[in-house]
C-alpha cells in the first residue's frame, strides 16, 4: 500500500488531480472554454472536475490530449520495474490468461 494512500481521502486525491488540471490549464493560459472546445468536454464539465476532481474517465482522457498531457494518462497503473528477486519471478506469471 503505497504512503500517498494513507495521506488522502479518495475525494481529497480526486481534488488535487482536478486542482492540477486547473494549473495545467492556466499555464497553458487557456480558458475553460478553449479547453471544452479543443476536447470535446463541456465547459460545466471542465469547471466540476476543477472544483471537484469528479470526472469520467474518458473525459479526463479528452482533457489530456487537449492538455498534450497523454503520457501521464498512459502511465496510470502503469507495474513499475521489479525492485526485488521475488517481484520479479512474480512479474513473470501469467495470472488470467490462458
Amino acid at each position: 500500500m503505497s504512503l500517498a494512500y494513507l495521506l488522502y481521502s479518495p475525494v481529497e486525491l480526486a481534488c488535487a488531480v482536478g486542482n492540477n488540471a486547473k494549473l495545467l490549464r492556466l499555464s497553458k493560459n487557456m480558458s475553460r472554454k478553449t479547453l471544452a472546445e479543443r476536447s470535446g468536454v463541456s465547459e460545466s464539465s471542465i469547471k466540476r472536475f476543477e472544483q471537484t476532481g469528479s470526472i469520467t474517465l474518458e473525459a479526463m482522457i479528452l482533457l489530456a490530449v487537449a492538455l498534450d498531457e497523454m503520457e501521464q494518462i498512459s502511465l496510470l497503473f502503469k507495474p513499475a520495474n521489479p525492485k526485488s528477486h521475488e517481484e520479479l519471478k512474480n512479474a513473470k506469471r501469467k495470472r488470467g490468461t490462458k
